[in-house]
């Protein structure tokens, strides 16, 4: 016959149990308030990652982006983790200045990079957008308007602006626009303009400092080498519909 549980055996699964319960429901709940937890000021800081597998001189990068950004009011760099940094500001007109001026590179490296929002975990944020002017090719006349370069710039990615200077003038040889991104989709390469099926026009892409992008699959940021399609596809048979005069 099974011996029973001594009391003391008892005792101990009882606080054993005791223990694992107040483990499940404890904790500290913090109520919202207007005093933020986090240790980050994120009014003016960006998230970034340098556009290469390569490791990176983080001494050298801060005093390159200082030399590049000279802000007014100073900066803090910090790497949070391998190849992502945070670069915290501490004025408005600083990090604008930044923002707009992009895109960035150090030692060739493209900069990518999102600036922060309340409640943003750092260390989470994705950063697979580059803003970048690209210049519009070969429209007819009746085609250069302002409402056609936003409907083209949403096309390519997201419209920001365009270059109101191109505007001006008779022999306008192209327009410019500038717009956001995403790495992670192919590059457009031009769009079809149409009034009627007598009146249209190719409005061709050439982009401004564009990083380095392959001319098999049109993504940014990567070479033959790291390209999935050259190993899907006979040599013989592979086509590469991007190219070089995409570069303006």
């Amino acid at each position: 016959m099974p011996s029973r549980k001594s009391l003391e055996e008892k005792m101990e699964d009882s606080f054993a149990r005791i223990g694992l319960e107040e483990e499940e429901d404890g904790g500290i709940i913090y109520e919202e308030s207007s005093e933020s937890l986090s240790e980050i000021d994120v009014r003016w800081c960006l998230v970034g990652r340098f556009l290469t597998e390569s490791s990176i001189d983080f001494q050298a990068m801060q005093h390159k982006m200082a030399s590049l950004w000279r802000p007014g009011r100073g900066m803090y760099i910090k790497e949070i983790e391998p190849n992502r940094y945070l670069f915290q500001f501490y004025h408005e007109v600083d990090i604008k200045r930044v923002i707009d001026g992009s895109p960035w590179t150090f030692d060739r490296f493209q900069l990518l990079f999102e600036r922060l929002k309340e409640g943003d975990n750092p260390r989470a944020v994705a950063m697979n957008k580059i803003n970048l002017w690209v210049q519009l090719h070969g429209m007819d006349p009746g085609f250069m308007s302002l409402r056609v370069v936003k409907d083209v710039g949403n096309y390519i990615g997201t419209f920001i602006e365009s270059d109101t200077n191109k505007f001006v003038g008779v022999w306008r040889d192209f327009l410019r626009v500038r717009v956001t991104i995403n790495i992670e989709k192919p590059l457009k390469r031009r769009m079809k303009l149409s009034k009627s099926e007598n009146q249209w026009c190719w409005a061709n892409f050439k982009y401004e400092r564009v990083p380095t992008f392959y001319f098999i699959c049109g993504l940014i940021g990567h070479s033959e080498k790291f390209c999935a399609r050259i190993f899907d596809t006979p040599i013989e048979m592979i086509e590469k519909p991007y190219g070089s005069w995409m570069r303006a």
